[in-house]
């Protein structure tokens, strides 16, 4: 029995060195991070301001590549499906997840990924036009109450904004309704002119109009309040816990990525992430920079898919 154990020693021992020798030679060539949106939303800003830190200190450049349609699921699949060598990756945010439960997906984020990192968070906010009475979210549910079927709020089908109106609605047993955008413009005009009366935005929308008092913030997700947005009150404190919901980045691989590969990805990450300029850049589009390892990123994903699994399922919304 002694020579089987020493091969199978022997073999494992194999397995780890060419697993490490492969990852000292990482990168090969060009590193592409997909995103599954177009240009300017926070997982593009996210992924090209980590991209042009890692492109100075790689002999190749990592390149991203915006790559929309069919709600994020387009450019989702095509990592999911591409060589698992690290050289693609997919950088993915509550949105993905969602879209998985209101519409027909080829791919499954916790199977058919290997989580590498978590390089930020973008809080939501919830606002309402600079007209409005409202002073507090207390007082816009007492709103809604006296007027049912008078509230709207602005978002997109199966957008993180469409069911924070859903926990709004449930929650409260208020009487309001979606009004779908195609574009964030739009939304913005009907809201700043008060013909809608709730938004849920990110920070990163949300923020230039608070500060030109064209809305007001009535919360903001998150454990502490905005260091850009100090006067308002965190959702918790507003007294609405279930209101709590940020845009958590995901930079995931495709399943079969060799555990060497995605730690030298994690380390790489990690240390553009601590940069002060890198941390600056993230603020400025109001992303809180964070940074964690493999284990704890394929942890808040589980986490994540069963959370929004039991808020979509709660809200009675049905795949359009």
């Amino acid at each position: 029995m002694q020579p089987i154990i020493v091969c199978r020693y022997a073999l494992a021992i194999s397995c780890i060195t060419a697993g490490a020798a492969l990852a000292q030679n990482f990168p090969a060539r060009s590193v592409s991070v997909v995103v599954p949106y177009g240009p300017g939303v926070g997982n593009d800003v996210v992924a090209r301001i980590i991209a042009l830190r890692l492109s100075e200190n790689w002999r190749h450049p990592m390149v991203v590549e915006n790559r929309p349609g069919a709600g994020g699921a387009i450019g989702t699949e095509m990592v999911a499906k591409a060589p698992a060598d690290g050289h693609t990756l997919l950088i993915k945010s509550n949105s993905q997840i969602i879209n998985a439960y209101i519409s027909k997906v080829n791919y499954d984020l916790v199977k058919d990924f290997s989580p590498v990192i978590v390089p930020g968070v973008l809080p939501y906010l919830l606002a309402v036009p600079g007209a409005s009475p409202a002073k507090s979210i207390k007082e816009l549910v007492a709103l809604a109450k006296a007027s049912p079927g008078k509230f709207n709020f602005a978002g997109s089908f199966g957008s993180v904004s469409h069911f924070m109106g859903e926990i709004l609605k449930s929650s409260n047993a208020i009487d309001v309704a979606l009004i779908t955008y195609k574009s964030t413009p739009d939304a913005i005009a009907d809201i700043v002119s008060n013909r809608v009366q709730i938004w849920f935005t990110t920070m990163a929308t949300g923020l230039p109009l608070a500060k030109g008092g064209q809305v007001r913030v009535l919360g903001v997700s998150g454990k502490k309040r905005a260091s850009v947005l100090p006067e308002a009150l965190t959702m918790t404190e507003a007294g609405f816990p279930t209101l709590d919901v940020s845009a958590t980045f995901y930079i995931l691989t495709p399943a079969a990525t060799p555990r060497p590969t995605t730690a030298l990805l994690n380390r790489d990450i990690a240390k553009a992430l601590a940069l002060r300029d890198v941390k600056d850049n993230l603020a400025k589009a109001g992303v809180e920079a964070a940074s964690t390892t493999p284990e704890e990123t394929g942890a808040m994903l589980r986490d994540e898919v069963a959370s929004w699994d039991k808020v979509i399922k709660a809200s009675g919304v049905k795949p359009e």
